[in-house]
């Protein structure tokens, strides 16, 4: 009968992609175990139950899903290449699920919320201004890099948002990242207005921006995504927390919500034409609450 450790010698190793993946965590184990979870199987004896509590066992170690996703796939091959030849159970891999990991970054608090605006009105630069394109209006990254200075309408108090930008595909070889800058259509074709310290704030800004330019570089191309995201980080690293223009959106979108803004405003202002919507975890409003929205009826 063939155990897993003697297969191993026999099939897992000449495979170099494999070799990579599990040649590390036999060796560190070799003395004490087989693979799965430090007891000896026989190949006959593994199911489904025995792969999944395995998975999660690296899971649980630290493996990040992806990797776990990959040693699983790997898997799945050898077993798969064998299984006739030495009659071993069917096993679907397809029912062996691997659990996504959870999402690293948590919404801001409002004081995490707070102090990240405050840092950014302090600011006069494109990161800044980026930042709060995003928490002030819920503005895309694409729809404010494709903003000109002459979509600014302080007289009127608007942003006019009629362009996005996106990234390419760039077929040449060590080529920088190639963006496109094309038309919208409604909802995406929508006049945003620009909230009381966020005028004060674009009014200082656009004093040294030519009308031509892009709002957010100052240039004649538009800013880099991954520039923007990066200065968002390094703002995020000072003040002690991690987010994402994506984030900041969603964010806004809660805030909107959260004072009871009508719903279609809402939707208007974000440029979507539906918007799904969750209930924040635990919450729980007062019988007067309900009782005063009821009303309102």
């Amino acid at each position: 009968t063939f155990t897993w450790s003697i297969r191993y010698t026999s099939v897992i190793y000449p495979c170099k992609r494999v070799e990579y993946f599990f040649f590390p965590m036999f060796k560190r184990h070799r003395n004490t175990c087989t693979f799965f979870h430090m007891c000896m199987f026989e190949l006959e004896q593994l199911n489904i139950e025995i792969i999944k509590q395995y998975l999660m066992k690296l899971i649980n170690k630290g493996l990040s899903s992806s990797i776990v996703q990959s040693i699983k796939n790997v898997l799945k091959v050898i077993y798969i290449t064998y299984e006739d030849q030495y009659g071993l159970n069917h096993i679907d891999f397809s029912l062996v699920k691997i659990e996504q990991d959870k999402k690293e970054n948590e919404y801001l608090t409002d004081k995490q919320f707070n102090q990240l605006h405050q840092y950014c009105m302090k600011e006069k630069n494109d990161i800044c201004l980026s930042i709060l394109l995003a928490m002030d209006t819920g503005m895309m990254i694409g729809e404010m890099c494709a903003l000109k200075v002459s979509d600014i309408d302080l007289d009127k108090q608007l942003i006019h948002i009629s362009k996005r930008t996106q990234r390419i595909k760039n077929d040449e070889e060590g080529s920088k990242t190639v963006y496109d800058i094309y038309e919208v259509e409604w909802p995406i074709l929508r006049d945003i207005t620009i909230p009381k310290e966020l005028f004060f704030y674009l009014q200082e800004y656009l004093d040294y921006v030519d009308k031509d330019c892009y709002l957010t570089s100052c240039q004649d191309v538009v800013s880099d995504f991954t520039k923007l995201q990066r200065g968002l980080d390094r703002i995020g690293h000072i003040l002690g927390f991690k987010t994402t223009f994506k984030d900041l959106r969603n964010m806004y979108k809660e805030r909107c919500l959260r004072s009871c803004m009508d719903i279609h405003i809402v939707m208007e202002l974000l440029g979507v034409q539906s918007m799904k919507l969750s209930l924040p975890e635990n919450y729980k409003s007062s019988d007067e609450e309900k009782k005063k929205q009821i009303n309102k009826l």
